[in-house]
């Protein structure tokens, strides 16, 4: 008796292991999915913004419109899972949107030309950065720019996350900007250069 209780034991636990799996696994390819659906989507609205004609200011309300909507997009990614599939598939290339993650994966930046020149707006940059167990977006303020590298420093035992223009230019003339995450925001902050990552190699 007491072997077949055990047996059956057993055998529940073996199939209890196996459905929790399967039912992460099929949680793990529908926010796949659903992510690559966010990603194609971004890159149908900025293929819809490079076919408009702004020449003289032309098209005004149609480039506002689809900016807000890329940037509602970049906005509803608020599941740290989802991040990490956005940084798995983002890391490949091949897509219209400019995005830079750290390597920690807790901060990211979408860049793209919004084509709102008579609006004094060229460049949008929106960061996602986790904090207690979501993601949240925001704006990153000054001067817009394209980034091309996020580099990280463990600085006064916070992490710093450092951001690079993608360009040409010498190295001297690259614009550099840092952050942190404090309190569930993410404030711009400096640290000494020597300090920083990328100059450590």
């Amino acid at each position: 008796m007491k072997l077949k209780s055990f047996t059956y034991l057993v055998i529940g636990c073996v199939l209890l292991i196996y459905f929790v799996g399967c039912d992460s696994f099929k949680k793990s390819g529908l926010e796949q999915l659903n992510t690559k659906q966010t990603l194609a989507q971004m890159d149908d609205l900025l293929m819809q913004l490079e076919k408009l004609d702004i020449t003289e200011c032309n098209n005004t309300d149609k480039v506002v419109t689809i900016n807000e909507d890329i940037r509602g997009l970049v906005e509803s990614i608020r599941n740290p899972t989802k991040f990490d599939s956005l940084v798995d598939i983002l890391v490949q290339g091949n897509r219209q949107i400019n995005f830079v993650a750290s390597k920690d994966r807790q901060f990211g930046v979408f860049s793209w030309q919004t084509k709102m020149d008579c609006l004094g707006n060229q460049i949008k940059n929106i960061a996602l950065y986790k904090s207690n167990g979501r993601v949240e977006a925001s704006s990153l303020y000054g001067s817009p720019m394209l980034y091309g590298e996020i580099s990280q420093t463990d600085h006064n035992r916070e992490m710093h996350y450092t951001l690079r223009e993608n360009t040409f230019k010498n190295t001297s003339d690259v614009a550099v900007k840092t952050y942190k995450i404090s309190n569930g925001y993410i404030e711009e902050t400096q640290i000494p250069l020597q300090e920083l990552s990328y100059n450590k190699k």
